[in-house]
């Protein structure tokens, strides 16, 4: 049996863990690195979102067209939950992303709230996304000068 002491110690590395593949997703899209994205999800991950349904393939496919519209995007992970249970865990993360939106010559922030709701799997020491569903709750658009 594992002591009390180890066991919230492996819990607090796993949950630093699966937080760390969240920050890298988010990272991976503003700096449009396909491969940090797909890296924080496992092979065939399910997805469904804003990017389609299906595979995460399907996901990563639309994702390089979607990025054409925005001069830039920032997307801050906020509030997270996150429970472990052995190998899989659950999280429910709230984000707001940023868009610099550019359209027929003209400028818009497009500002939008997210929940993500992810499924991880740990294989080989590593956590992935296995199943994400990704929520918009509420956009802002506001006209941006110069």
């Amino acid at each position: 049996m594992e002591e009390p002491i180890t066991a919230a110690l492996r819990e607090l590395q796993d949950r630093v863990a699966i937080r760390d593949v969240l920050l890298r997703y988010a990272c991976g899209v503003d700096r449009r690195d396909l491969p940090l994205v797909a890296a924080c999800f496992t092979a065939h991950a399910d997805y469904e979102g804003a990017l389609g349904t299906g595979t995460v393939e399907t996901a990563l496919a639309a994702l390089p067209q979607r990025l054409q519209r925005y001069e830039r995007t920032m997307h801050f992970m906020g509030n997270q939950l996150i429970e472990v249970n052995g190998d899989t865990a659950t999280s429910e993360t709230y984000a707001i992303a940023y868009h610099n939106l550019v359209e027929d010559g003209a400028r818009t922030l497009l500002t939008v709230g997210i929940r993500y709701l992810d499924d991880f799997v740990r294989a080989d020491g590593t956590w992935r996304i296995c199943r994400r569903v990704v929520q918009r709750e509420w956009e802002r658009r506001e006209a941006m000068n110069g």
